[in-house]
Formats: structure tokens, C-alpha cells, sequence
């Protein structure tokens, strides 16, 4: 193996690490804030919506770094949390005659 390509693949190992390091990260944020049913959830969110996930663990991280004190969130909370933040303006499309 050449220099270059032992360096390509000492960055990219690198940046799996980073990955791996910051998914840890924010399954203890996740593990810390939520209820058990409320985890299983964001586990489930993950994995059907992987956009989503990461806008909750970014609300999550901002609401744990602004040092409100708040306990577990529950399963219907969170619930809750989802279903604002898939919420989806109605559009009405009105047909006119003339």
C-alpha cells in the first residue's frame, strides 16, 4: 500500500470514528432525557426517519445545554415533540370557473 492510499485510509477510518463518537454521544443525550418507552421511540424514529432523529436529538441538546432544569420526558411527550415537528401546513388548491 502507497503512502497516499495509507493516508485516505487513515482519514477515513478517522471520520467513521468521529461518526461513531458523536451517534454515542447523542444515544446519552437520549438515554439521559427520555423515559425507556420514550428511547424505544427515538430508536424507531431513527431508523424510519433518520432526518428527524437528528432535528429531536438537536432540540434535545440545545433544551439539555440551555440548563433548564427538566426531568424525563415521557413516551407522550415526546409524542407530542414528533407530531409538531412533522406537521404539515394544509394546502387547498380552489378550482374557479369562469
Amino acid at each position: 500500500m502507497s503512502d497516499e492510499q495509507g493516508n485516505e485510509a487513515q482519514q477515513l477510518y478517522q471520520k467513521r470514528m468521529q461518526a461513531l463518537q458523536l451517534e454515542m454521544q447523542k444515544k446519552e443525550l437520549l438515554r439521559n432525557m427520555l423515559s425507556p418507552a420514550a428511547y424505544e421511540r427515538m430508536s424507531n424514529v431513527r431508523m424510519s426517519s433518520p432526518e428527524l432523529y437528528d432535528k429531536v436529538v438537536s432540540s434535545l441538546a440545545y433544551l439539555a445545554q440551555s440548563g433548564k432544569k427538566i426531568g424525563k420526558i415521557s413516551d407522550e411527550q415526546l409524542y407530542a415533540l414528533l407530531a409538531k415537528m412533522t406537521e404539515r401546513r394544509e394546502t387547498s388548491i380552489e378550482f374557479r370557473s369562469k
